[in-house]
């Protein structure tokens, strides 16, 4: 027998248990506690733009025998002039997570979930995985179940396809002087963090923005040690001429300051195609998994 219910404290622990075993297939070690997780139900703060414009949330587990098998986290946007025209009026499964062996309870809860959507009649309907932690949004390759559940119920991939990079610091050796004369380098702040910045004069011919710390302030404890590349951008003129790699090196040596051993990034399809992904193989960085990002249910009228 399956029971499908809003989201109570006596379920936290089990909830804990399912998202941290998908959590560690994306990045390894990687886990959440049960009270960043309760907490991120209740709100996102590090959503300062979209956040806002939530009206309403609701998280629902489905339950054989007392076990949470699958859960689910809905959010409704407003329908009001200040919402962001693409957010406004839309329900979003901002999450859903199911155990490989229990495809009975994620079907009962994604119908729930589907017509709890319905009901609230809106533009459209998003779907997939978004883990409050960098580079987890998206259904990872390492959980085609959950794939194959959201098309069940008429979920599509329609987005775009990310790779998630990760390696270690130690490899990496030291920038050296510059690569490009009259080229220097600025260490600056940015909302990702610390972003070193090349300067021709006073011109902007590139950056490298990572985070330093992903425990945030230590809530996170098992992130620990890891950094984030969060942005790298070379402008056009510039590229293939050691910019890049000069900038990510003295990345790498500032991180390492900081007490980082493990780096983490996100590389869109497109630019990993282009050539990112060869560039970050150079430090000895490597796709660990792929991500499907942007998943869509027609709307039922």
């Amino acid at each position: 027998m399956i029971r499908v219910e809003r989201f109570n404290q006596t379920h936290l622990s089990q909830l804990q248990a399912l998202i941290n075993a998908h959590l560690q297939t994306v990045v390894p070690g990687w886990s959440l506690p049960e009270e960043y997780i309760a907490s991120r139900i209740e709100s996102n703060p590090f959503e300062h733009i979209c956040d806002p414009w939530v009206v309403e949330r609701e998280t629902l587990c489905a339950l054989k025998r007392e076990r949470v098998c699958a859960a689910g986290h809905l959010l409704r946007y407003g329908d009001d002039p200040e919402v962001g025209e693409g957010c406004r009026n839309v329900a979003e499964m901002n999450w859903f997570l199911a155990w490989p062996q229990d495809a009975d309870a994620g079907h009962a809860l994604l119908q729930a979930a589907c017509e709890r959507m319905d009901r609230w009649k809106p533009s459209q309907q998003w779907g997939g995985v978004t883990l409050p932690v960098p580079c987890c949004a998206g259904i990872a390759d390492a959980w085609p179940h959950i794939a194959t559940m959201l098309e069940t119920v008429g979920f599509m991939h329609e987005g775009h396809i990310e790779s998630v990079y990760a390696g270690r610091l130690d490899g990496v050796v030291g920038p050296g002087d510059s690569p490009v004369g009259g080229v220097s380098l600025r260490r600056e702040a940015c909302d990702r963090g610390v972003s070193f910045t090349a300067y021709e004069g006073d011109r902007r011919v590139g950056h490298c923005q990572c985070a330093a710390d992903l425990t945030l302030g230590g809530r996170l404890l098992a992130l620990r040690n890891w950094a984030e590349l969060a942005d790298m951008l070379v402008t056009s003129e510039y590229r293939s001429r050691g910019i890049g790699s000069w900038l990510v090196r003295h990345a790498a040596q500032w991180l390492r300051l900081a007490g980082c051993d493990r780096i983490v990034i996100a590389v869109a399809a497109d630019d990993e195609a282009a050539g990112a992904g060869r560039f970050y193989q150079r430090f000895g960085w490597h796709s660990i998994t792929r991500l499907r990002r942007g998943w869509q249910r027609t709307v039922v009228a």
